[in-house]
């Protein structure tokens, strides 16, 4: 027989199960944000380091204009990281100041970023954004909600 003890028991396994559910929620958003940040960086071709630079992470409206490349210079190569550790930085900064219920933005305002998806570097296959968003459905997909 159920008594009122064993609902007061319940009721508080329940809120710390939705607690502990809204906690990993956020810090899965907070990873996959990352993951898909990490992935457009690194998979982005790399002449002076600008498009590289370009990936600008921010919370609920994304950021507008472009800025200069971290670490410039000329034929850098997909192996370059001064401008990946420049915007991985830039992008970490911002999804830790993400509060529950914001979202990731991640954006690059780069006139001929969309060209470069397409394949018209060498360096890098075409579709590196779309890679990006399989490692982000990776990431959401490997996320624990409630602990076993």
């Amino acid at each position: 027989m159920a008594t009122s003890k064993s609902f007061g028991k319940f009721s508080r396994r329940l809120d710390f199960r939705a607690k502990e559910v809204a906690r990993n929620l956020n810090r899965t958003v907070r990873k996959v944000g990352i993951v898909a940040d990490q992935a457009l960086v690194f998979g982005t071709p790399v002449d002076k380091g600008t498009a590289r630079s370009n990936w600008r992470v921010s919370i609920n409206n994304p950021e507008f204009g472009v800025i200069s490349a971290y670490a410039p210079g000329e034929g850098l190569g997909v192996g370059e990281s001064g401008n990946a550790l420049g915007a991985i930085n830039q992008g970490l900064a911002v999804i830790a100041g993400r509060l529950p219920g914001q979202n990731i933005v991640i954006a690059n305002n780069l006139p001929y970023i969309v060209p470069l998806n397409e394949g018209s570097s060498r360096q890098a296959p075409a579709g590196f954004v779309e890679s990006a968003v399989a490692d982000a459905a990776v990431a959401v997909a490997k996320a624990r909600l409630l602990s076993p």
